[in-house]
């Protein structure tokens, strides 16, 4: 499997909540970075990607100007904009995010520039999301009228 066919089928796997085909298209140490103020691991991104679309069950990720960098190195370079509808309780524990209770608001956040590290065997190792204003959690929280925790002093979302 090319680079961009790999983030193709991880992308639909998500989509659909396909989390097993999900995680076998991710590396054992894949990191995702950009979308929360923290990285999150292979098992944070799925449980993740699991409550989101338990909260949102139209949840899309609409990508747009997809290039494959090169196919040696295995980069994939997009630009990604995620929609829902946030229809039932939104809860990100692995974000400690309390639960939201649902609005019925449709959720569009920012397209944001996202690289994905695709190794060699066609597992996505790393997926890199642009901090863009109105987008990644924070975006998704605003919309919905809530806010991101606050890290206690000396705490470090990456320790």
């Amino acid at each position: 499997m090319n680079a961009i066919d790999a983030v193709n089928t991880l992308m639909t796997a998500l989509q659909s909540g396909d989390m097993e085909l999900a995680a076998t298209i991710l590396a054992d140490d894949f990191v995702m970075s950009g979308f929360a103020p923290k990285q999150l691991n292979k098992n944070e991104f799925l449980v993740t990607q699991s409550n989101l679309l338990a909260a949102m069950p139209d949840l899309s990720f609409n990508i747009d100007k997809q290039e494959e960098q090169n196919e040696a190195d295995g980069v994939v370079r997009v630009e990604l904009e995620i929609m829902g509808t946030h229809l039932y309780q939104l809860a990100l524990p692995v974000l400690g995010v309390k639960p939201i209770e649902p609005t019925g608001l449709a959720v569009t956040l920012a397209q944001a520039k996202t690289t994905y590290h695709v190794t060699s065997d066609g597992k996505v190792a790393r997926m890199e999301m642009q901090s863009v204003a109105g987008g990644g959690l924070e975006g998704l929280l605003q919309q919905v009228g809530a806010e991101l925790p606050l890290t206690p002093r000396g705490v470090n979302f990456n320790d």
